[in-house]
């Protein structure tokens, strides 16, 4: 298992969430999904996706319908950062 973590601006977080909701519900190979919203500006978003592996998370994102989608869904490509993560530990 693989975790990206994604860090973009959205143009509406109220018009983009349940885009993005649906579109990981069409997506079989996001294993589990979480969001986190800033709190000094609401349409600042991270999302955390899980991989059965980094190339399939790399070839999802590759996917010219997926490009298409994201930017329709009013997310700033030009923000987007992803970090590839693999967990080492964990504390409760």
């Amino acid at each position: 298992m693989t975790t990206l973590m994604v860090r973009c601006r959205v143009a509406d977080y109220d018009a983009w969430r349940p885009q993005y909701d649906a579109a990981v519900g069409r997506i079989g190979e996001i294993r589990a999904c979480r969001v986190w919203r800033s709190q000094d500006d609401p349409n600042l978003v991270v999302v955390e996706e899980t991989f059965d592996s980094r190339e399939i998370g790399e070839a999802v994102l590759a996917d010219p319908a997926i490009q298409r989608e994201i930017a329709e869904h009013g997310v700033d490509v030009s923000s987007l950062q992803f970090d590839w993560l693999d967990e080492v530990g964990r504390v409760r």
